[in-house]
């Protein structure tokens, strides 16, 4: 068993860092800046260089260059590894939400399993390979913000390796600082990425997109002894939600699937209206979901959802939609095959099946699919335990999780 791996995660699992779109009971526990401070001091023990890029006010990426053995500099191989440090919020939650609790072979708390188990099995592995000297290759360890709620902070640090930022930009430099230099960190642009979310240690080489939104339907109050005097948004909201499920069930079953990924759908996860029981509701708002075929366009598939409601609703419904608040457009098999056949040969030097395979969730692994890195996703736990009223990782998993890693990082040019 790697002590240092479970004894990291009880740490990491001490130092909340829920995102801020989730709310929580004490408001020092959102975001993630107490957790980046911890991180920095483990890269800066480690003796690695490091940046800290901010994308929220109080909310920074960190990245850590951790230089590898090989003599084959000319052109310098580099490996991204990423893992994000947000997680979702511990409402209902029935474990202890400011702790990790080890029990029965498992650790609990919220982030166990969704990603800081990962998170915990990455640092262990990187620290065994380069204290051997066996690590192979660079790597770029970059701890992420915001995965959760957006994927901004995947997207700053991708922004720093567009064509847009190569010659400098003063105020990307004014947001970042740490002991290594933004012209460096450009310099070390990723060839490859590997993407730590809980996959059972499959590797993921395809995902859907997504973009979610709020919609509204508006009313007019009334007492409710009189309702005919009011306009009832609850009953609009009614014709929209239908409008939503026929779309789903009539359009979106009939599109096809991805072989990978399964087909396109669409849920209404959240409804807020109404004042009580003796007011005709004058508003309503529900939060929609949609997922997307691997690189489809969220704003295309918006756009087309609104289509489809408003030719059939009531004339008399008055509908808003919000712009959306998070969108990604999936991360599509095609240039990351190479690379997850030699992730998965890997895995399977392990004993381990090393399926690739697709999902139907989103992670940051787009982002860089973007750039034209090719990008797969792998690491320690199921999905199944992500943001669940009991979220764990067992130590078996997580040790095989490190071994993954540190056979990743030891032997692959």
């Amino acid at each position: 068993m790697s002590m240092h791996a479970k004894n990291l995660l009880l740490e990491l699992l001490a130092i909340p860092s829920i995102n801020p779109a989730f709310g929580g009971p004490e408001k020092s526990w959102l975001g993630e800046g107490k957790l980046t401070d911890f991180l920095q001091e483990l890269v800066q023990s480690r003796g690695w260089r490091w940046l800290r890029q901010e994308v929220h006010p109080g909310r920074e990426n960190l990245v850590a260059w951790v230089p590898g053995t090989s003599a084959d500099t000319s052109p310098r191989k580099i490996t991204l590894w990423e893992v994000h440090q947000d997680t979702v919020g511990v409402e209902g939650l029935k474990v202890a939400p400011d702790v990790g609790t080890l029990r029965e072979g498992r650790i609990y708390g919220r982030g166990a399993c969704d990603v800081k188990g990962a998170m915990a099995a990455m640092f262990t592995a990187l620290v065994e390979v380069t204290e051997t000297n066996q690590l192979q290759r660079d790597v770029l360890l970059a701890f992420m913000i915001n995965e959760e709620c957006g994927f901004t902070g995947a997207k700053a640090l991708s922004r720093l390796w567009s064509e847009s930022s190569e010659t400098g930009d003063s105020k990307i430099a004014e947001q970042t600082h740490g002991t290594l230099g933004l012209d460096e960190l450009r310099a070390l642009r990723p060839t490859r990425a590997l993407v730590a979310e809980p996959t059972d240690l499959s590797v993921v080489a395809a995902h859907k997109g997504l973009v979610r939104w709020r919609c509204h339907t508006r009313g007019r109050a009334a007492h409710s002894s009189q309702p005919h005097l009011g306009k009832n948004a609850i009953y609009d909201m009614q014709e929209v939600i239908g409008a939503i499920r026929t779309f789903d069930a009539e359009v979106l079953a009939m599109r096809g699937a991805d072989c990978m990924c399964g087909r396109p759908t669409i849920s209404v996860n959240a409804i807020q209206g109404g004042t009580g029981a003796n007011v005709v509701a004058d508003h309503v708002a529900i939060d929609i979901d949609f997922r997307l075929m691997p690189g489809g366009d969220p704003l295309e598939a918006l756009q087309e959802l609104k289509g489809f409601i408003a030719e059939r609703i009531s004339s008399t419904v008055v509908v808003e939609h919000d712009a959306p608040w998070n969108q990604g457009r999936g991360l599509a098999a095609g240039t990351n095959q190479a690379w997850a056949e030699k992730v998965a040969g890997v895995v399977r030097s392990t004993g381990l099946p090393g399926e690739i395979m697709g999902v139907p969730y989103g992670t940051d692994a787009w982002v860089f699919a973007a750039l034209g890195i090719p990008t797969v996703i792998c690491g320690p736990g199921s999905i199944a335990q992500a943001h669940t009223e009991d979220e764990w990782i067992s130590l078996a998993e997580l040790d095989r999780g490190v071994e993954v890693y540190r056979r990743l990082a030891g032997g692959m040019p």
